[in-house]
């Protein structure tokens, strides 16, 4: 057996055992069911534009369909079943300024509750909720992957040059990740967004710029002490005797230790910034017109500036688009965690067995 034979079949147990401890997290295996459904999503809507939704852009289209269902009520004094009736004060608001009492008036719902047609409903502006879900995936993992790699790449390598150079390098980067976690990366994106973009961020550039804040501050911190105690191993002695230098000991020698922990640091990066650019969007920060948390907004504000009160199918599809996404990447961070840091699996573990041993 070649030596390059031995280092393969070494590398497959590695990756075997570590598949084994992710799988052990019934948590983590749940996540990831999510993320690999709506990453599904992108594919379903692609599907639904070529068979269900061809030719029905004007309906189905994101940001500018429209099929508000009509309905037919009495205008009425007083109202005292909404679903059949209007007042006559709101059917003159509504254009229709000739009504009296006990006319029979067709009126646009706007936003509609969910249908056959609509799954979700329509917003306040008449426009599919479902197809508002979908497309606005397509942005959020924009942004979070973006955020991920970004947060692991900048942590990794500060905490590697640190640990390694010490001395000015390390007090240099120490303080930069202090005065990054005086301004959190979600309340600086909101910053940046209001003013050097002027309400206009790409989804990319929001999850760079949030991966670099987030890479400089808690990554940095977190890895670098973990790059502490690699340093002290034995492993590190017998490089540096073989003659490695500081830059062969960060990149070649340290930083592959590190990767598993910078999983961790990534999979948290994304739910950070996916609720970040959420409240951006909120907010009319954010450049993609279809967004979840724009989605909130109009379900919360739009909803009562129509005088229709909030539009609950709108807000809680937005609302629970973010938390799912955002929550599904932190539990895939749980299993992630266990396999960086074995201590903590082996506690889970034992929890585990004394819950089995204490239930009858």
């Amino acid at each position: 057996m070649t030596v390059a034979t031995s280092r393969r079949q070494a590398r497959r147990r590695r990756w075997a055992e570590h598949l084994g401890t992710f799988m052990h997290n019934r948590l983590a295996v749940v996540g990831l069911i999510v993320v690999v459904m709506f990453a599904g999503s992108l594919v379903v809507r692609e599907v639904l534009w070529a068979t269900v939704w061809e030719g029905q852009a004007r309906i189905y289209d994101p940001a500018t369909g429209y099929d508000a269902p009509t309905a037919k009520l009495m205008v009425v004094e007083e109202v005292s079943d909404p679903s059949t009736e209007i007042s006559r004060s709101d059917a003159q608001f509504a254009g229709f300024v000739n009504a009296v009492v006990g006319d029979i008036i067709e009126k646009r719902r706007q936003p509609a509750p969910p249908s056959g047609r609509h799954w979700f409903g329509t917003d306040p502006f008449g426009r599919d909720v479902f197809s508002m879900v979908l497309a606005g995936a397509t942005p959020a993992f924009i942004v979070g992957i973006t955020a991920a790699i970004s947060t692991a790449v900048v942590g990794s390598v500060i905490a590697a040059l640190s640990a390694v150079f010490r001395g000015w390098v390390d007090a240099v980067f120490s303080k930069v990740s202090d005065v990054a976690l005086l301004l959190p990366a979600p309340l600086a994106m909101i910053i940046v967004g209001a003013g050097a973009f002027e309400g206009d961020i790409t989804p990319f550039w929001f999850g760079l710029l949030y991966g670099l804040i987030a890479g400089l501050g808690t990554a940095a911190i977190v890895l670098r002490s973990h790059a502490l105690s690699i340093m002290g191993r034995p492993f590190i002695d017998a490089a540096r005797v073989a003659g490695a230098g500081r830059a062969r000991l960060a990149f070649r020698h340290l930083l592959p230790h590190l990767i598993p922990l910078a999983g961790v640091s990534m999979f948290t990066a994304v739910v950070g910034a996916v609720v970040a650019h959420g409240f951006a969007a909120w907010l009319a920060f954010a450049d993609d017109v279809v967004n979840w948390g724009a989605v909130m907004f109009m379900g919360l504000s739009l909803g009562r500036d129509f005088g229709s009160g909030i539009a609950w199918n709108v807000l809680l599809a937005g609302a629970l688009a973010i938390s799912l996404f955002s929550g599904s990447f932190y539990l895939v961070s749980l299993g992630i965690r266990d396999i960086a840091l074995p201590r903590s699996q082996s506690r889970a573990m034992r929890r585990h067995r004394d819950i089995e041993a204490q239930s009858p």
